[in-house]
């Protein structure tokens, strides 16, 4: 490349002094004349390179198409060489093959220069659009775990641990499922005669219960429950107790506060609790030995001298209420219990069944004729309408039933006759009224 360069800018051409046009070639190396079309000096055997033909339409072009650098540079070379003759070819082309250097040579390089600078400006532009982002993103990400790593202190968080974070999750949610349950005690908190046992209702295998009777908050040191409290000393007592699951987590404590008095009897204990009873039952009651039991069904308060409790108590049908009292010998009465109870039995007779049932009774006295309800000594007939179902109290559920008598013309008269049929066994009554108003059931024995 540089012997090319060397070749081009020693080569010359000279103009005959005569003016013309034609332009001899000569060897850049011997001088020697360059017949046209020759390639090589016929002296010295150097190899002729030929330089395109620059005229000044081509200079602007060029000049006009060149970048700023190239501008540049053209105008530092034009500094650096000293003004020539006007005239001079041989100037002229020193002129324009330092434009064909520059064009080709320093021009590409200098571009290709500026072109790897700005590729190199743009990458690392890229670069930095590209990375930041996602360094800005893992640190404001890693800053948000850490945040949401909280160091607590509380039941069942050792002091220094760190909490995971949660999505979602509301803060102490997840503490406060894992806190058990305050314990509930049955009895509950009360004036009771004789010992009395305390209990803790909702007893759950994977807790543990922890409690005191001296007023202290119970601790894990304190007594462990593992069967009912007994107590036995007369006078008041405060039981505290606490449950705590696996983890040592503690729940709030539940207190109550028993007056035992054993100089009263203890009251009765009834086996049948309120409720709801579908077929015969037998209320049965116990007491502590030496104590008489009475008891009252119209809810007042069972004393000494009321009904006295010996055997078992049938339940009777209906609703029911019951209050049982134990009494020792000095005559003190223990606390009252009550029971709540409401027998119904599954209705066993249809309406048209308890209608039919009532014609039969009738028909059986001689009150009717016949099953169709032809009336004796008349010429119409009854008929025996259900009206309603009534619950008559200790007797259970009956149909209600009136008597209407047809005269022959069609005109229908209430006789003023009630009748109740038992639902579940199909007894037929008459039905009528106390002195209170309230259903009373009377023997059917004809009119």
């Amino acid at each position: 490349m540089k012997d090319y360069l060397d070749d081009v800018l020693n080569m010359t051409r000279i103009l005959p002094a005569s003016g013309d046009t034609q332009e001899i070639m000569r060897c850049p190396g011997c001088g020697a004349p360059i017949p046209e079309g020759k390639l090589y000096c016929e002296v010295c055997g150097a190899e002729i390179h030929f330089v395109p033909e620059f005229e000044p339409e081509v200079d602007d072009s060029i000049n006009v198409a060149m970048s700023s650098v190239a501008s540049e540079i053209a105008t530092q070379k034009e500094e650096s060489v000293p003004e020539e003759p006007a005239g001079s070819f041989v100037r002229r082309e020193d002129a324009r093959s330092d434009a064909y250097f520059d064009l080709h040579i320093r021009f590409p390089k200098r571009a290709l220069r500026y072109l790897g600078i700005g590729l190199g400006i743009a990458a690392a532009v890229t670069l930095a659009v590209i990375a930041v982002p996602r360094i800005l993103k893992l640190e404001i990400f890693d800053g948000a775990s850490r945040a949401s790593e909280v160091q607590t202190d509380g039941p069942g968080t050792q002091s220094g641990e760190m909490t995971p974070a949660n999505s979602g999750a509301v803060p102490g949610a997840e503490e406060a499922d894992t806190v058990p349950e305050a314990p509930e005690l049955t009895p509950v908190s009360g004036r009771y005669a004789g010992e009395l046992a305390v209990s803790v209702a909702d007893f759950h295998d994977d807790l543990r219960y922890f409690y005191t009777i001296n007023g202290d908050r119970p601790t894990a040191e304190s007594a462990r429950y593992l069967a009912p409290i007994l107590l036995d000393e007369t006078g008041e007592t405060t039981v505290r107790v606490i449950a705590m699951n696996g983890e040592g987590v503690t729940s709030e404590e539940t207190i109550a506060v028993y007056m035992v008095d054993r100089a009263l009897p203890a009251a009765p204990v009834i086996l049948e609790e309120s409720g709801e009873y579908t077929q015969s039952t037998m209320i049965v009651v116990v007491s502590q030995e030496g104590c008489t039991i009475t008891y009252t069904t119209d809810g007042s308060d069972p004393e000494v001298d009321s009904a006295v409790y010996t055997t078992p108590i049938k339940m009777p049908v209906g609703n029911s209420v019951f209050r049982f009292r134990a009494f020792d010998d000095e005559g003190n009465g223990s606390e009252i219990e009550e029971r709540v109870y409401h027998l119904a039995y599954a209705r066993l007779v249809s309406e048209e069944q308890a209608a039919a049932s009532v014609i039969r009774v009738l028909v059986s006295k001689n009150v009717l004729i016949d099953s169709t309800g032809k009336v004796l000594g008349a010429e119409g007939h009854n008929d025996y309408i259900v009206e309603s179902v009534i619950e008559i109290e200790g007797a259970g559920e009956y149909y209600r039933i009136v008597e209407r008598y047809v005269a022959p013309d069609g005109s229908v008269k209430d006789t003023g006759l009630l009748y109740a049929v038992n639902t579940n066994d199909g007894s037929v009554h008459r039905l009528g009224y106390d002195s209170s108003g309230r259903y009373t059931l009377f023997t059917l024995a004809g009119r």
